[in-house]
């Protein structure tokens, strides 16, 4: 046995003599006086501030359990002074995001469904295409332990072998990154460059000021880590970017980010950029989904949180809103927790929020699909509403879009086919309204009818801003489609009138 003064747990491998951690913090048994690295018993900042007296695994069998601080019945809390003068006038403890303790009490999870159909999740072992236009992608995808030559993957190296240090040595410590306050939800000014938040992660949990997160760092250009990285195929056979993108300019880059979050991260609920769907592969930690499928009701409750001037204050899942006639809050939510290796694909639109248990890293995506175009132009109209900053919006999003007619235009044939409805198919696919019959949704028309018709009415508008807007007259690609953008429309009216008949 080690002297009281060694910790035991890691006496193999001293904490000491790693280059990982930093400012080391400790824990003495009040019992038998031996002392243990925090991070070694795994026990989290906020509980470690909350012991009165902590007893050792052994001495807890015969004197009983650690014993928390007594708490006063007026509470104090850390003020985040940093909130209050960016204008916020509650006072929080800047410990933990004041969501969180609602995050995790909510009770129901997908992990916990025994049966074998899930009716909150698909798992498989693999995603196709095939499989994807005949759900409608109308669940999020989890595949447990993903194989990637199943799903046709390939990572840089194996995800275990994936470090901060080695993302770091990639990409350049001197990259600059956008880091996020969880918080506040607010990014950190002036920003930070990736050195500094790798030494930052690298740092004892217990000796973190604040909590932040990156979750925007985009790595497709970067050699080894990036180019070296294989999307899966559904992922690739679905991207309409990747289809219709022939312009002279770099294609929009939402294809490969580096999640690097810390314990206890939290983002507060969302939905990504126009819609996208999303894919996630963990290398490292795990992370938690709390998520609420994209119905007419949610939609209409998420815009009104989204526009409460107290939304950072106000839990999504409690937030009520008069919905045809009714008062309403969000319905159909459920939790599911992803672990190393596993692989998550999120449907265009779902609203979810994510919380970090441990810290993770995860490499992930955007991308936009033919098949859920008028979900995409709906959360595009909704982020207008809610005034999202053009920075976090999809980037050219109008240029896809006008790209995206042509391409269709000239092959109409694949326009059913993408949308799995050739002449093998059925005009109706399966959707989230087949998923949740007890949850209410607007009637759907024909895919490649509704399809169209709201692409045609997104050019039309576009069109008509162009005339007094610069910037949305750059964005047509008159190269393409020509200068006469109203015969060009005229066309596009043309094939939607065929369809109707």
């Amino acid at each position: 046995m080690p002297d009281i003064d060694t910790c035991p747990i890691c006496i193999s491998s001293p904490l000491e003599d790693s280059t990982t951690f930093s400012n080391i913090a400790w824990l003495q048994c009040d019992i038998c006086n031996q002392w243990f690295h925090a991070s070694c018993l795994k026990i989290p900042k906020i509980e470690v501030n909350n012991l009165h007296s902590y007893h050792c695994e052994e001495c807890s069998k015969t004197h009983g359990p650690s014993i928390p601080r007594r708490k006063l019945k007026r509470s104090k809390v850390q003020i985040d002074y940093v909130a209050l003068n960016d204008g916020d006038v509650f006072a929080v403890d800047k410990s933990l995001h004041p969501h969180i303790n609602k995050f995790l009490s909510f009770e129901v999870s997908a992990n916990e469904i025994s049966n074998k159909v899930n009716p909150y999740i698909d798992l498989r072992k693999d995603a196709t295409v095939e499989y994807a236009l005949q759900s409608h992608l109308s669940k999020p995808v989890l595949i447990p332990q993903a194989e990637p030559d199943i799903v046709d993957m390939k990572l840089p190296m194996a995800g275990k072998d994936i470090t901060i240090d080695y993302i770091a040595d990639e990409v350049g410590d001197d990259t600059p990154l956008d880091v996020m306050d969880v918080l506040t939800q607010q990014g950190v000014n002036p920003g930070w460059n990736l050195g500094k938040w790798r030494d930052y992660f690298n740092t004892d949990e217990l000796s973190r000021d604040r909590i932040r997160n990156v979750i925007s760092l985009e790595i497709s250009d970067v050699d080894n880590l990036g180019k070296s990285f294989r999307r899966p195929k559904i992922v690739r056979d679905m991207d309409l970017v990747d289809k219709i993108w022939n312009d002279k300019s770099p294609r929009p880059k939402v294809t490969k980010y580096c999640l690097m979050s810390v314990a206890g991260s939290f983002t507060d609920f969302h939905i990504d950029f126009s819609g996208t769907a999303v894919y996630y592969t963990v290398c490292s930690g795990s992370k938690t989904f709390l998520m609420y499928p994209p119905t007419d009701k949610n939609l209409d409750i998420y815009t009104s949180w989204c526009l409460h001037p107290d939304q950072n204050y106000m839990w999504f899942g409690d937030f009520a809103r008069t919905y045809k006639g009714k008062s309403c809050t969000p319905s159909g939510g459920f939790k599911v927790t992803l672990r190393p290796g596993d692989l998550f694909l999120i449907p265009s639109g779902w609203i979810h929020a994510v919380y970090t248990p441990e810290d993770s890293l995860v490499i992930g995506g955007n991308f936009l699909t033919l098949m859920d175009l008028p979900m995409h132009l709906r959360i595009y109209q909704i982020e207008k509403v809610t005034r999202v900053p053009a920075k976090f919006r999809f980037p050219m999003f109008n240029k896809v879009l006008w790209l995206t007619s042509w391409y269709y235009y000239n092959r109409k044939s694949q326009f059913l086919k993408d949308l799995g409805q050739d002449a093998h198919m059925k005009n109706e696919t399966r959707t989230v309204k087949d998923e949740f019959p007890n949850l209410q949704f607007v009637t759907d028309q024909s895919i490649q009818y509704k399809t169209l018709s709201s692409l045609l009415t997104h050019l039309q508008s576009h069109y008509e801003s162009s005339k007094a807007n610069k910037v949305a007259r750059n964005t047509i690609p008159t190269g393409l489609i020509g200068k006469n953008i109203p015969a060009y429309l005229t066309r596009l009216q043309s094939w939607l009138d065929g369809l109707a008949r």
